[in-house]
């Protein structure tokens, strides 16, 4: 299915003070001339937005809803959204959007409640290694990996780096970034988050590289998705986004998240291994590190569930003593696609190339950090 990049907003009705809209497309950074047809909507007005015919929502497009719907609350501008498909009634949730969502009333449009994003008491942890603290000899280049095929692709880009920039960069790969204060930092989304906190600065993500999320269970179990109410689930760690977007998935299916049994592996290697071992009945896992699986581990495992948010991405970023340097290892990343040792190391990485994040995604994404992760 080809998903329509351009935005379309017609008046489909008009009574009084309240007016229709049938919105059309995808809602993204490029959305906002599309808006225009709000303009002249008079102060105090009742809008209806039917969305039956919108496929997606990015992060930027979230963030032009939210910033437009904000300004409508100001001039006392009545909104209601409604026929959402579930990818974009999930991403109105997990955002705080879902207030405009029709029938919302303190829960979601589906009677959902907003999911607590912690974990039930008896939830085990599970031991993770310990990790090993970064040294001022030299620059500390650490890279929390998407899969593990993309090893070796991140010391070719640590050899890049060093001879692009003429500096002695020690690289490492790391599950968990917490304990840790590198200099260069390839992380998660919500460790790339905490690690702003600290100052960090984020220069590149890679490209149409949003980190989704499938829901697993062994191949031999032939429960539904709706089958899999109050069973163990592990996945590599708490304070995730694919931890987050795994109770989604099953809030939406009508599994009471909050009632699942859930383990924290560490990694998700660990984690998938618990899962083949029978020590849990789901996992939430990367998309992409389920794609990378090995044709045994693949065959040991099914597909439950999948997300199609294209919301959120791994993070470049540096340390705030670096800011001096983020001109030039930017420039650096960016332009990997026009050489052929730079294309060569981008195949191995599994990336398109580098782009700059823009302030409203790294927003939403803060938003949603603070919103689940801080509180």
């Amino acid at each position: 299915m080809t998903i329509s990049t351009s935005l379309t907003i017609k008046q489909i009705s008009k009574n009084n003070n309240q007016y229709s809209f049938d919105c059309a497309g995808s809602i993204d950074a490029h959305a906002t001339p599309a808006f225009s047809v709000f303009t002249s909507l008079p102060a105090e007005a009742s809008v209806t937005l039917d969305f039956s015919n919108i496929e997606r929502v990015n992060s930027m497009g979230l963030s032009l809803l939210l910033k437009l719907f904000e300004e409508w609350e100001h001039s006392g501008t009545r909104v209601e959204v409604q026929n959402l498909n579930r990818m974009v009634s999930m991403l109105f949730k997990i955002t705080g959007l879902g207030r405009f969502v029709k029938g919302a009333t303190g829960q979601d449009s589906s009677g959902t409640k907003m999911i607590d994003p912690t974990p039930p008491a008896h939830a085990h942890k599970a031991d993770t290694d310990g990790e090993t603290p970064a040294t001022n000899s030299k620059l500390n280049f650490v890279a929390s990996l998407q899969t593990g095929s993309q090893l070796s692709g991140w010391y070719l880009l640590n050899t890049y780096l060093q001879r692009r920039l003429q500096k002695v960069i020690h690289f490492e790969q790391a599950q968990d970034v917490k304990n840790i204060t590198p200099d260069i930092l390839f992380s998660k989304p919500f460790e790339a988050c905490a690690m702003m906190k600290k100052g960090f600065i984020p220069l590149m993500r890679p490209i149409a590289e949003a980190d989704e999320v499938v829901i697993l269970c062994r191949s031999d179990d032939k429960r539904t998705m709706s089958d899999m109410k109050n069973v163990n689930v592990v996945t590599a760690t708490e304070a995730s986004f694919v931890y987050l977007l795994g109770r989604f998935l099953c809030d939406e299916s009508h599994v009471d998240s909050s009632k699942l049994n859930y383990h924290f592996a560490g990694n998700e290697i660990k984690a998938l291994q618990m899962l083949i071992r029978k020590q849990a009945d789901m996992l939430f896992v990367l998309k992409k590190t389920y794609e990378n699986l090995s044709s045994l581990s693949r065959n040991s495992v099914r597909q439950l569930d999948a997300s199609d948010t294209n919301f959120t991405f791994h993070l470049f970023s540096i340390a705030p003593h670096l800011q001096s340097e983020s001109d030039a290892l930017g420039t650096v990343l960016e332009d990997m696609t026009n050489d052929e040792q730079g294309k060569q190391i981008l195949q191995d990485l599994q990336f398109q190339g580098w782009c700059k994040p823009e302030q409203d995604e790294l927003n939403m994404l803060q938003m949603v950090f603070d919103r689940y992760v801080e509180s």
